[in-house]
């Protein structure tokens, strides 16, 4: 294989509110690391997430596919192994694919193309073909009074915010370490002088900023200081399960929800020094300018807007996501921001075109590589979310342009939602009802109607269906 293939570094993160960057306006959040990257290449104002919620929203980048298509549905669904991957696609064209952190597979294939896999998120059933035994040696464990899950979660975890290193963040340290040995073993591996030869695609996927809401205390003082709490009301027209509902000064102070803001801002710094730890090795190695960079999330946090926390929402702060692409050595470093809306199920195609390697025909996505380029001529600029059995669901979303549509297919009777960001950014005004927006709310209604049902799976997690493409 040529020894000219740039290699792929994918820098995740988890729950990361696009909105809460430097190159969107924030001036609070100090984000060094990855906005040396978007002032270096290219930034993706109008990206969605597939699925606000972790599970699908992350099978679904790694397979080009939108959760009915990729048959991860829902927080808890594995995706069927014959789902081809990016690391998959890229191992079988010479590429060592390694990731380091959270990939949340459910189910039995817990590497789904990856070649390696290092840290805490390797979790899956001990694989052995027997029933599990329930005999008299069998242990019986159950959690101590007064532990386990948090009645009234979302809420609770707002009143629990406080400074320190919270679990998932000791997670993400153990992590970045372990990418940081493997990085010095396969660039030099000094002991034995065998570095390897192919191409790297590697990711780095953190937690954080995931609650718990907790962060390092110097951050969280620098933030208390800094930022102020989002207080909104709820939408009139709007409705959504009260799971996600936060009301301040009834479920939780103001003081606490201001906690829980610095917090979160305090994971994102401290995540972006995490990136940092990474970035800074690779510039040890000499090896950074070999790279494609590629930074995303997989959904976004309400943090208060519209009276809600969390994600599992089509509004702007959970469905968009940050991305942005690096690429010096093809694209120089100029800055350049894209407006058009794309999807994160079009890392797969765009990452296959940049490597020269062919990309499976069964894609929903599409390459990226014509925006990259200036070319928006033929660009579709529509895309999907979608969510299934989590509280707000079954529902779809359709952005096309600047007007976003989305329903609740659950039959409590929620209104449908139309917005035209151009002119309500804040998506305060629901236009179902506006008759100018008549003949384009009947378009969205129809593509929203048009998508193909779920593919259904057997008793052995394999397609019973066939591949059905969205339509853009």
């Amino acid at each position: 294989m040529p020894q000219n293939k740039p290699h792929i570094l994918f820098l995740i993160n988890d729950e990361h509110r696009p909105d809460v960057q430097p190159i969107e306006g924030d001036t609070a959040i100090r984000m060094p690391t990855l906005s040396r990257f978007m002032e270096e290449g290219t930034y993706f104002r109008n990206a969605y997430t597939p699925s606000p919620i972790c599970v699908p929203a992350r099978q679904s980048f790694l397979s080009g596919l939108y959760p009915r298509n990729c048959g991860s549905l829902n927080f808890g669904d594995p995706m069927p192994t014959e789902v081809r991957t990016i690391p998959g696609q890229l191992g079988n064209y010479g590429y060592y694919t390694c990731c380091a952190g959270k990939m949340h597979f459910v189910g039995t294939d817990v590497m789904h193309g990856w070649r390696e896999r290092l840290g805490r998120d390797i979790v899956g059933n001990n694989g052995y073909p027997y029933p599990p035994v329930k005999d008299e040696h069998h242990a019986q464990i159950e959690r101590e009074p007064g532990t386990g899950p948090k009645e009234n979660k979302v809420i609770q975890e707002v009143r629990d915010a406080q400074p320190g290193l919270g679990r998932w963040m000791r997670y993400d340290k153990y992590n970045v370490d372990g990418a940081l040995l493997f990085l010095e073993e396969y660039f030099v591996d000094a002991t034995y002088d065998r570095p390897t030869a192919n191409p790297l695609c590697m990711a780095v996927s953190l937690l954080a900023p995931h609650y718990p809401y907790q962060c390092p205390l110097d951050l969280f003082d620098y933030y208390m200081q800094r930022v102020e709490p989002i207080i909104e009301e709820p939408n009139k027209q709007f409705e959504c399960d009260d799971f996600f509902r936060v009301r301040v000064n009834e479920d939780v102070t103001y003081r606490q929800a201001h906690r829980a803001t610095a917090a979160y801002y305090g994971m994102i710094e401290w995540m972006d020094a995490q990136f940092g730890r990474v970035i800074e090795k690779l510039e040890h190695l000499n090896v950074l300018d070999d790279f494609i960079i590629v930074f995303l999330s997989d959904h976004g946090e309400m943090l208060g807007t519209k009276g809600i926390w969390e994600k599992q929402s089509f509004f702007e702060a959970s469905a968009r996501v940050p991305l942005s692409i690096w690429y010096p050595k093809r694209f120089g470093r100029e800055p350049q921001i894209i407006e058009q809306n794309v999807s994160l199920v079009d890392l797969f195609p765009t990452i296959c075109e940049l490597a020269e390697i062919p990309a499976p025909d069964e894609l929903d996505g599409h390459s990226l590589l014509p925006l990259i380029e200036g070319d928006a001529t033929n660009w579709h600029d529509t895309v999907y979310s979608e969510l299934w059995r989590a509280q707000n669901g079954p529902s779809v979303m359709v952005k096309e342009g600047s007007l976003k549509y989305f329903r609740f297919d659950n039959n409590k009777g929620w209104p449908e939602q139309l917005f035209d960001l151009s002119k309500d950014p804040d998506e305060r005004n629901n236009l179902i009802d506006t008759p100018a927006y008549n003949d384009a709310l009947s378009k969205l209604r129809t593509k929203a109607s048009a998508l193909p049902p779920p593919r259904r799976k057997d008793e052995n997690n394999c397609f019973i269906d066939p591949h059905h493409p969205i339509q853009t």
